[in-house]
């Protein structure tokens, strides 16, 4: 019985010694902690502020860029407004401002208005805006494809043909869902400049391809057999 107490009293001294030092480390830890806080102040509320800087500059940013883009979209009403009461002056200087802002939605419903509404007689600054708004970040791959192919159709009587390849192989040479009127869009470019060897090559391409429902087969097969006579 003895023996049982015995064991039993070493036992819970040592269970004693372990709580008694790990209640020592972990006063030592604090110790330590709170030493470190101590000397290393100064950096830690440096870290602090710039950490709440840092947030309070990201949400200023998006709340900026949300009012920015409501001022945007009046604006680009306003310039709507202005083409309803038959103001193209005011119209197309709002519109044009909007273009250089940048804007993913509202700079290129700008320069297609612009286009739409013959608002700029100057190709050539008509062929600069199209640059201004394919140079936007962010927008996706196809809307980037449609602003290519437009600026090709509008800008093809002035346009070298290296230039318009350059614009449009990269379309046709891909799935884009422009790919078939960019196929057909040089197929009558070729047509109309009578270098119908180049003409036959888009129209035959065109006629191969799986997604081509949409076009007039039989208005392409006349153009062939004109280019084989």
């Amino acid at each position: 019985m003895s023996n049982i107490k015995e064991k039993y009293y070493n036992k819970s001294f040592q269970i004693k010694k372990i709580v008694i030092k790990s209640m020592n480390t972990e006063n030592i830890d604090k110790k330590n902690f709170k030493d470190y806080i101590k000397s290393n102040q100064k950096i830690i509320i440096t870290i602090l502020v710039v950490i709440f800087l840092i947030i309070c500059l990201f949400l200023w940013f998006d709340h900026s860029k949300k009012n920015k883009r409501i001022e945007i979209s009046e604006n680009y009403i306003e310039a709507k407004v202005f083409l309803i009461n038959k103001n193209f002056n005011s119209s197309f200087e709002i519109l044009k401002n909007i273009i250089y802002q940048k804007d993913i939605i509202y700079s290129p419903l700008s320069l297609f208005l612009i286009i739409d509404q013959d608002l700029e007689k100057d190709k050539n600054l008509v062929s600069k805006y199209f640059d201004e708004v394919l140079s936007i970040k962010g927008l996706n791959q196809e809307d980037l494809n449609l602003l290519k192919l437009k600026k090709a159709i509008y800008i093809a009587e002035g346009i070298n043909e290296k230039e318009l390849l350059d614009l449009l192989n990269p379309i046709i040479n891909s799935e884009s869902v422009w790919k078939i009127q960019s196929i057909k869009f040089l197929a009558d470019f070729y047509f109309e400049k009578k270098e119908f060897n180049k003409a036959e090559q888009y129209y035959s391409k065109l006629l191969n391809e799986k997604n081509n429902l949409n076009i007039d087969k039989n208005d392409i097969e006349r153009k062939l057999k004109l280019i084989k006579k």
